[in-house]
């Protein structure tokens, strides 16, 4: 082949991978069948006509002149369908286009310049394209919007990439949020294969029971707290002490910083002594007096540091962590922890645990930053689904949580009712840059979320008038509008959520996890 065909060739390659040249095509094509098919039309409406002529006439004969027209009508009529996509599609191009589609126009021709752009720079750095579906497991049906999850006959699904980093879950009690969870929890187990775990603010016992079911159709096998005890003593004498601290609300400014240094102190001389750790509660709180911690540092250098402490101050300490270990009287002594299950539940009832509740609860979320940084299996990743976060750890935890395990291979899902229920503004700030996706149910006030979901430019038309009467004119101007409009989200149905991520906006119905038939025995 020639240089000049292979130019040619080229070209018109190039040409058919664009919009524009599909359509540049299809015009070809139209015309060209419209010239191939115009002489016959014309000679069957000309036998028409001259069969019409041969009658006594419409209004004197119109049975006659259908009778004698219609098989030429007919024959006209199946020639015609040939050319009718070409004259529809001139039509198209021809008449005169609003200003709402001229605005659209300009935004899809923008957004494919920029997906050709960055396709081509992915090319020039050798990077591999992204699959267009990724693996991953369905979430529900799509209802309108544009594709932040990829979408299969109708069927969204969410993939594991994208799970593999912090998601949002947000909504008011009623608008399906627990439902959104659980779907999230049997995509994982099922989907993905990775250990599930969730940790229950609500106190919601239905909820864990529906949990159990789902993991034991997925063959697991999971563990309920407080129904089997956690061991909340794995690991080195220094992370028991750092979870300890974790437990009390220390001071952190002012004169009773000076108590709370001592503290810290007198748990880390308990825990870090050159015996071992302590691997109960009741160990501990042995410990935490003068005469045996005087036992555990006999003959080393820090046991002259004990002369420092007073017997107050020592007793203080000691009776602030067993006011703790009495209300949650030894299910911290158990023989399971995140990394002996593929799967667990985690229920904290504040009317078993009453103000020791959100005191448990950051012992947990310390024990499962543990667990993933030093006691997890490496290349393993597992899922951490904290529902009601707002009520059993503040928003400052929960933020440097999200920060530090995703590094480790672990995924967080974060459950809160509202925005406002996230720690804070800043702790919020933090939390809401940090999530990967966000789920949004009905909320009273989504404006601080649907931000996330991006602008898009409107077209906003006025109309003049005098006291009521139109005038027949008008004016209108190109702005920016929130994608997900505030009153939409308000009024979803329960079950119904905007995923909102990487400036898009996709309105999903999510579908309602699997129920085991009543009467089913469970595995």
């Amino acid at each position: 082949m020639s240089a000049p065909a292979r130019l040619a060739a080229l070209g018109v390659g190039q040409l058919l991978r664009s919009r524009r040249g599909w359509l540049l095509a299809a015009a070809l094509a139209g015309a060209g069948l419209t010239a191939l098919l115009w002489g016959a039309i014309t000679a069957e409406m000309a036998l028409a006509l001259d069969a019409v002529s041969k009658t006594d006439g419409i209004l004197l004969d119109p049975q006659g002149v259908f009778t004698a027209a219609w098989p030429h009508m007919r024959t006209w009529w199946f020639l015609a369908l040939g050319i009718s996509p070409a004259l529809a599609l001139l039509t198209e191009v021809l008449r005169p286009k609003a200003v709402t589609e001229q605005l659209k126009g300009r935004e899809q021709l923008e957004c494919r310049r920029r997906e050709r752009r960055e396709r081509g720079a992915r090319r020039a750095l050798g990077l591999q394209e992204p699959q267009r579906r990724p693996p991953g497991f369905e979430l529900g049906r799509h209802l309108a919007g544009e594709h932040l999850l990829p979408v299969k006959r109708g069927r969204v699904l969410i993939p594991l990439e994208r799970m593999q980093k912090t998601t949002l879950v947000v909504g008011a009690p009623g608008s399906g949020k627990t439902e959104t969870l659980l779907r999230l929890a049997h995509g994982a187990a099922t989907g993905a294969d990775w250990p599930v775990f969730v940790i229950d603010a609500k106190g919601d016992r239905q909820t864990m029971e529906r949990f159990k079911e789902l993991m034991c159709r997925a063959g697991r096998r999971p563990v309920l707290f407080p129904n089997q005890s956690y061991d909340g003593w794995r690991g080195s004498g220094r992370e028991i002490a750092s979870r300890l601290v974790e437990l009390i609300d220390w001071a952190e400014e002012g004169g009773a910083t000076y108590y709370r240094d001592l503290s810290v102190n007198l748990v880390r001389l308990a825990c870090t002594a050159p015996q071992g750790p302590p691997r109960s509660s009741g160990e501990l709180l042995f410990r935490l007096e003068r005469n045996a911690l005087a036992g555990l540092w006999v003959g080393t250098e820090r046991a002259s540091g004990l002369l420092g402490f007073k017997d107050d101050q020592i007793a203080a300490c000691r009776h602030r962590y067993q006011a703790f270990f009495d209300a949650v009287d030894g299910q911290l002594d158990g023989d399971f922890a995140f990394e002996d299950a593929d799967c667990g539940y985690l229920l904290l009832n504040e009317l078993i645990y009453g103000e020791e509740t959100t005191k448990l609860a950051r012992f947990l979320l310390e024990d499962f930053k543990h667990y993933v940084a030093a006691r997890k299996q490496a290349g393993d990743h597992v899922l951490l689904i904290v529902d009601e976060f707002s009520a059993i750890a503040s928003g400052e935890r929960v933020a440097r949580l999200v920060e530090i395990v995703r590094s480790y291979g672990a995924s967080l899902v974060l459950a809160p009712q509202a925005y406002e229920g996230m720690g804070g503004a800043e702790a919020a700030a933090r939390i809401l840059n940090a999530a990967h996706t966000i789920l949004l149910h009905a909320v009273p006030e989504p404006e601080p979320l649907i931000g996330a979901a991006g602008t898009r430019m409107e077209i906003e038309a006025s109309v003049q008038h005098d006291q009521g009467r139109s005038l027949g004119l008008g004016s209108a101007r190109e702005q920016h509008q929130h994608k997900v409009s505030p009153n939409e989200v308000r009024q979803l149905l329960p079950g119904m959520c905007f995923a909102i991520g990487s400036g898009m906006a996709q309105k999903i119905h999510v579908a309602p996890v699997p129920r085991t038939p009543a009467g089913t025995a469970l595995p």
